[in-house]
């Protein structure tokens, strides 16, 4: 049986056109592949008064009032809620990555990810603080911060993104690389590499940032792969890349420099990296980190379901190649 959900605004909108034009109920409803009695219930209820009649963005207002009224449909499932609670805390699991595998999964009391966060910044939500386990743990929603750009990039040999071949999405190989650091340390470090296609990382714990090293680590994981799947690396201008020749001489593998300031330009790395600190936090004492503790991360964050891999996850994806990187699989 076909569950039901409500109108969406553009539907509202349709609804409003059509009877505008003088459609009856059942022609709209054919049009819309809706029940037409649903559609005389919307109409109905939501009449502002007899002159002004039914307006759709009124309507859309009216609608989330009703809802809101009805409170978090979370609330009803008890054991939802605390399978919610327990993703959450124990497995890192953003909202949509619930809502996915509840889907996936064939979970009859579902929720969307919208519910999910909405129930983060409830009441309960803010007391208990679930808002801290999100990617971006701000106690409020849509806050955002701007970045400074660097200059003096002094990086030999540098080839600018703009001369990088158009990527295919499809093609596996194609690699990005950056360093994420920790509170109370300027040195001590994590190099990491992601690829593109099936978001798969690796990461290598550093107690310095000089350039050499830190060339080396990559080199190191960029190896484990083959030739034919090494296409590319990208960077950003830190001095802490200007040994990148190193990886092009020795892996055969091109590599690329974002543009100024635009760190938007190596989008996978960025984002996991913000994953990555849900496992690993910024204000971890970094002195206390070991190549175990990033590894464990690691295999965490490669079992996480991502919402455009249809809640697959990178080590999923990357099975799919038939690559065998050492760790890769392990849960």
């Amino acid at each position: 049986m076909k569950q039901y959900t409500q109108l969406t605004e553009n539907e509202r909108e349709k609804l409003f056109i059509l009877r505008q034009k003088g459609l009856t109920y059942r022609s709209i409803a054919n049009e819309l592949q809706r029940n037409h009695s649903s559609l005389v219930r919307e109409y109905n209820r939501n009449i502002i008064s007899p002159i002004i009649g039914y307006l759709p963005d009124t309507a859309n207002i009216l609608a989330k009032d009703r809802k809101a009224k009805h409170g978090l449909k979370i609330e009803k499932y008890p054991k939802l809620k605390e399978e919610i609670i327990q993703l959450m805390r124990e497995e890192r699991y953003s909202p949509e990555m619930i809502a996915g595998r509840l889907k996936n999964n064939g979970i009859k009391e579902r929720v969307s990810h919208e519910t999910i966060y909405r129930f983060v910044y409830s009441k309960e939500g803010l007391e208990t603080k679930l808002y801290q386990l999100l990617m971006r743990c701000r106690p409020k929603r849509n806050q955002h911060y701007g970045r400074r750009t660097r200059s003096n990039y002094g990086i030999p040999n540098r080839i600018s993104i703009a001369e990088r071949p158009k990527l295919d999405k499809k093609e596996f190989g194609n690699f990005e690389a950056d360093l994420t650091f920790f509170s109370g340390s300027k040195s001590i470090n994590l190099s990491t590499m992601v690829e593109r296609k099936t978001g798969y990382i690796m990461a290598n714990l550093n107690t310095t940032k000089h350039s050499e090293r830190i060339a080396l680590k990559l080199l190191n994981n960029l190896l484990k792969f083959p030739r034919s799947k090494r296409k590319s690396i990208t960077f950003d201008n830190g001095k802490e890349f200007v040994n990148h020749t190193i990886i092009r001489q020795i892996a055969k593998t091109p590599t690329y420099f974002c543009n100024p300031g635009s760190p938007w330009q190596k989008p996978y790395v960025e984002t996991t990296h913000a994953l990555l600190h849900r496992f690993i936090p910024k204000k971890t004492d970094p002195k206390k980190l070991t190549q175990e503790i990033v590894q464990h991360a690691l295999n965490k964050l490669n079992n996480l379901p991502r919402k455009r891999f249809n809640f697959k996850t990178p080590a999923e994806m990357l099975a799919k190649e038939n690559i065998y990187i050492l760790g890769a699989l392990r849960a």
